[in-house]
């Protein structure tokens, strides 16, 4: 028995996908490509969103990133990096009185209200991140909310270009996180 298959050339084997598709990709593109250098620090912050799986932590703060971050419509969305939210929980945040930043040096001077679920040995993350150069880093010593301030050393990578900053603080035992404080763009 002879089977013969037969194709129509002219139409094409591949549909072309809908706008709204072609949008929620561009989405989703945009978002993996601006997380990822931070995919440490966002599953350790977010690890109480994502039920302690530290890819549901991802994934939680991937959906939170394309719905209260993304600006435009396709095929000109943008990321706006005031909005991210780095990390995110119920500990009281601080007051950020002065950001200073030098060639190799970023320091953060804040200010604490005293509240029940805030303590003093609280640990204050400052992290900085260029999208562009794909280059993220946070403080390596630990400073703590009654200190006042932190200090970062920029990365190399960092010291010639613009960064993003952001704050955040979690308790001793690191169960426990702030919502993440956008320092503005700075230039290193």
């Amino acid at each position: 028995m002879d089977i013969a298959f037969f194709y129509d050339r002219g139409k094409p084997k591949k549909k072309e996908q809908s706008y709204g598709r072609l949008a929620v990709q561009q989405r989703m593109r945009l978002a993996m490509a601006f997380l990822h250098p931070l995919r440490p620090i966002i599953a350790e912050s977010w690890l109480n969103q994502g039920k302690g799986n530290r890819s549901k932590a991802f994934g939680q703060a991937l959906k939170a990133l394309m719905q209260e971050a993304m600006e435009g419509h396709y095929p000109d969305q943008r990321i706006a990096a005031e909005r991210v939210r780095i990390s995110t929980g119920l500990l009281p945040a601080v007051l950020v009185e002065e950001v200073m930043c030098g060639d190799r040096m970023l320091e953060v001077s804040f200010s604490d209200e005293p509240t029940p679920m805030a303590s003093g040995t609280d640990e204050v993350v400052l992290v900085v991140y260029s999208p562009e150069a794909g280059v993220a880093g946070r403080n390596t010593d630990a400073f703590l909310r009654k200190d006042g301030h932190i200090r970062l050393k920029l990365p190399a990578q960092l010291r010639s270009q613009r960064f993003h900053a952001y704050l955040f603080l979690h308790n001793t035992r690191k169960k426990q996180f702030s919502k993440s404080i956008y320092l503005g763009q700075l230039e290193g």
